[in-house]
């Protein structure tokens, strides 16, 4: 590999989309864009391309940084290259290598000149157990929701300051099924399965502000318990195209 006069690396050759679970038991929030991923990739022996500047850092980014204790079963991240690998090779030196709590699912080789990941992302699939209301109660409270023209909620920024917003556009889906694993009683339990809007420049939908408004509607507290993000869903799907690892 030749280095630039300024010093720098090679340039971009190749970017790949990493496809990564993480465990809910992460709870260091820098795992997920901070110095864990870069030591873990550096265990990789993979040719990194790096940003420019005294201090150059891998060119990694993470779709949408997953809440602390939240689980992930398809997150998003892009790496960039200075050489062309084979996606054998790529998924050998990532297995394994990923930070603590993170496990490999997938590869899609992409074009370098696609809008980023960040830029891409629209939507999320959420799956949560509630307690509270029975299946068919929620689902009754789902279509209700659904059929709403507005939702107008209260979100606190960190500044202090409230923001009323409209739910409603940020939810694409809701339903609710039967708990799982079943409840221990058979009733006061269900999972609910939802797509959130995830806008970059407004509100994302959130789980938490799902049951809210759901909870109002039933006409009492419900109580939510761990939330899996299933998957991110971007304007432009990877399915079937480009090279993919497994």
């Amino acid at each position: 590999m030749i280095d630039r006069p300024d010093g720098s690396p090679d340039e971009p050759r190749q970017r790949w989309r990493i496809v990564f679970a993480r465990d809910a038991a992460v709870r260091d929030p820098s795992s997920a864009t901070g110095a864990a991923w870069e030591a873990a990739l550096a265990r990789t022996g993979l040719p990194i391309a790096r940003s420019l500047g005294k201090s150059p850092r891998p060119k990694l980014t993470v779709g949408a940084p997953l809440p602390v204790g939240m689980a992930g079963e398809a997150e998003l991240a892009d790496l960039v290259l200075t050489e062309r690998l084979p996606v054998a090779e790529v998924r050998a030196k990532l297995s394994g290598h990923l930070p603590e709590g993170h496990r490999l699912v997938d590869l899609h080789d992409v074009w370098l000149g696609a809008p980023t990941v960040v830029a891409q992302i629209v939507a999320a699939d959420y799956r949560l157990t509630v307690r509270g209301a029975s299946e068919l109660e929620l689902d009754g409270a789902c279509s209700e929701l659904v059929a709403a023209t507005r939702i107008e909620r209260t979100r606190q920024k960190g500044d202090g300051r409230a923001v009323t917003y409209d739910l409603r556009p940020l939810i694409l889906t809701l339903h609710a099924g039967p708990p799982d694993p079943p409840s221990e009683d058979g009733a006061g339990a269900a999972t609910l399965r939802m797509r959130l809007r995830h806008a970059q420049d407004g509100p994302a939908g959130r789980p938490d502000e799902v049951i809210l408004a759901l909870g109002e509607a039933l006409g009492r507290r419900l109580a939510g318990g761990s939330i899996v993000r299933e998957r991110l869903l971007t304007a432009d799907p990877l399915e079937g195209a480009g090279a993919r690892s497994g």
